[in-house]
């Protein structure tokens, strides 16, 4: 009897590896938390549309551009005036950075709150400070972003709506719609490691109005966009989300501290025979590259947001040394920073590139 117990626990040992998580309240951000964001480029050589179950997405060759650290307290740890508000309706706040897009404004102490439950977790309202005043705006719908528990075949949506009048400013209002689909499992990859998650896919319809009463007019802002989401269990964020509005999807994924603008060390770099010049650059500019091995090289511009501007060569089977030129005007660049992303076979390496 003994001989059959093992085996049979033997035969399901893979189902084991392999089974299906579930995403509930616990694998969702708790007070303390402090998560680290890379954003990527590359996200149009990844295919992040395609699910299935036991599916295997292969995003390891995003580069990192740029990188942010949420971090989300108590709700009081939060300015009194904003515990007022959401002491009841909310358990955890999240801490906005770089809120500062208002001319003229000086914006302090903002805060997303949310609500995690065992039954869903929700977006309530935000809170912020202009010019000393603060503003905290409860949400008249709460946003669900996920109802609990999170498996495969689930089908849920939720309206979210709110009005804002903002002191010395205008006036603010949103609706959005929120239709998710947990569509797929697996495996997922990205440069941060190798994890087993669930795919949810989000159709969102988003309309914002906004009044400014100093120029006496009012701009409507209607969005239709796609959130693609891969969670796993106990890492609070999503594992990795693409948001795809028809234009140029942008991507983000939980990730280490990294050195950033290269996606690799600088000794890797080194080694593999690239390098950008005149460096900062004013009329044009040249890549060397140097590959040992034959192999498919592909050179690629990007700007700082991670979007591709150009390709600038995609060559087959290539080896030995070879010298680029590129013309800026010709290639319609304005003055900044971008970066010069060279695929070799299966490895990235990018160098930063000014123009002035």
């Amino acid at each position: 009897m003994k001989k059959i117990k093992l085996l049979t626990a033997i035969l399901l040992f893979p189902a084991f590896i392999f089974a299906q998580i579930t995403i509930n309240q616990n694998d969702m951000p708790q007070e303390g938390d402090t998560i680290r964001l890379s954003r990527g480029a590359n996200a149009t050589l990844i295919n992040y549309e395609e699910t299935g179950n036991d599916f295997t997405w292969d995003f390891s060759m995003l580069i990192p551009f740029s990188q942010t650290v949420d971090t989300f307290v108590s709700v009081s740890e939060t300015p009194w005036i904003y515990q007022l508000v959401f002491l009841t309706s909310a358990n955890l706040a999240q801490k906005i950075n770089g809120f500062d897009f208002i001319p003229g404004f000086d914006i302090t102490d903002s805060y997303e709150f949310y609500k995690n439950s065992s039954s869903d977790y929700r977006d309530v309202g935000a809170g912020i400070t202009i010019n000393g005043a603060p503003i905290p705006n409860k949400f008249d719908s709460p946003d669900i972003i996920y109802r609990f528990p999170l498996d495969v075949g689930s089908v849920d949506s939720s309206i979210s709506s709110y009005e804002m009048s903002i002191p010395s400013l205008g006036y603010s209002s949103r609706w959005k719609k929120r239709v998710n689909y947990i569509d797929g499992w697996g495996t997922l990859t990205t440069p941060y490691g190798t994890f087993e998650t669930i795919r949810v896919k989000s159709d969102v319809i988003q309309h914002d109005s906004i009044y400014i009463d100093s120029l006496g007019i009012g701009f409507p802002i209607h969005r239709v966009f796609t959130e693609y989401k891969w969670l796993g269990n106990d890492f609070g964020l999503p594992l990795c989300t693409v948001i795809d509005d028809g234009i140029a999807p942008t991507i983000t994924y939980i990730d280490s501290v990294r050195y950033l603008f290269i996606g690799v060390d600088e000794n890797r770099i080194a080694k593999s025979g690239f390098r950008v010049y005149p460096n900062p650059a004013t009329e044009q500019f040249s890549i060397d590259l140097d590959i040992e091995d034959t192999q498919n090289v592909s050179v690629s511009l990007y700007n700082t947001e991670g979007i591709k501007v150009a390709d600038l060569s995609n060559e087959m089977n290539r080896v030995g040394n070879t010298k680029l030129t590129f013309g800026i005007a010709q290639l319609d660049m304005k003055k900044g920073l971008y970066f010069v992303v060279v695929r070799v076979g299966d490895k990235s390496y990018a160098e930063k590139l000014i123009i002035k």
